[in-house]
């Protein structure tokens, strides 16, 4: 099985690159499955049901969120019956711990977490909380999501459940890294990147974020509007004979 996750999509416009090309990226890596992360979809924060259905026109199998899980109230209203995994540590009723997924005859666990470093959210044990899950996930396969901006708490979770999960893929950052390996079977990468504009700062306007650094006033961001995209994220090869795991990048241009 063929699995292709794509980092945190940042921006509407986004969409329209994926209407665009993404056909043609899964027929040229011979794709099958399509997850991303998606908390960063709508305005640059959260994911409107409008969004949703769009990704779900799209193909995408799987999302996960993150720490803008809710920044749009109205995913309240829809997530329970949606495709979206949202972080199982996170003190919220709504929502699923677990998103199952059928392909063929396997079962593919989707997971997500949020790291507690450098975060002010109150949040569970990430380390604890996929203790329990463990106990509870029947599948073929796991993939877990970890949102989070401390590399040090990625790297302790993955080797802490090397051997236990199918892979683990960090998220948040917005920047690729090049630490993809296979521990005991486990994929891992450290963050897979974003999908969004090129020019940018993690996907919000350049000049706006120098404004901020310069000025220390948080003025509301808007993502940048460069017609340049990037598209990063991860192929996870998952099959009897042993797993992998490979960057994925590609750019392309928005057209009008």
């Amino acid at each position: 099985m063929r699995i292709l996750y794509f980092g945190d999509i940042v921006g509407d416009d986004t969409l329209k690159i994926f209407e665009d090309y993404l056909e043609d990226i899964k027929k040229e890596y011979k794709i099958n499955l399509v997850l991303a992360n998606a908390e960063n979809l709508t305005g640059g924060k959260g994911l409107s049901f409008k969004h949703y259905k769009a990704l779900k026109k799209l193909g995408f199998a799987g999302l996960s969120m993150g720490n803008h899980t809710f920044s749009k109230r109205e995913i309240r209203d829809y997530m329970d019956d949606a495709t979206i995994v949202k972080p199982a540590n996170l003190n919220s009723e709504e929502g699923k711990d677990i998103l199952y997924i059928k392909y063929n005859d396997k079962t593919i666990a989707m997971v997500n977490l949020l790291g507690r470093v450098y975060s002010n959210t109150p949040l569970d044990c990430p380390f604890k909380t996929m203790d329990a899950l463990l106990d509870e996930i029947e599948a073929d396969y796991i993939l877990v999501d970890f949102h989070g901006d401390a590399t040090s708490e990625k790297k302790a979770f993955f080797y802490d459940f090397a051997g236990k999960v199918t892979a683990i893929v960090g998220t948040h950052t917005h920047v690729q890294t090049a630490d993809e390996e296979v521990y005991k079977n486990t994929c891992y990468i450290t963050d897979m990147g974003m999908c969004g504009p090129e020019k940018s700062i993690i996907g919000d306007d350049v000049d706006m974020i120098i404004k901020r650094f310069r000025t220390g006033v948080f003025e509301p961001l808007v993502v940048s509007s460069d017609k340049n995209y990037i598209l990063n994220g991860v192929i996870l090869d998952i099959n009897d004979n042993g797993n992998s795991i490979t960057r994925f990048q590609k750019k392309l241009v928005l057209n009008d």
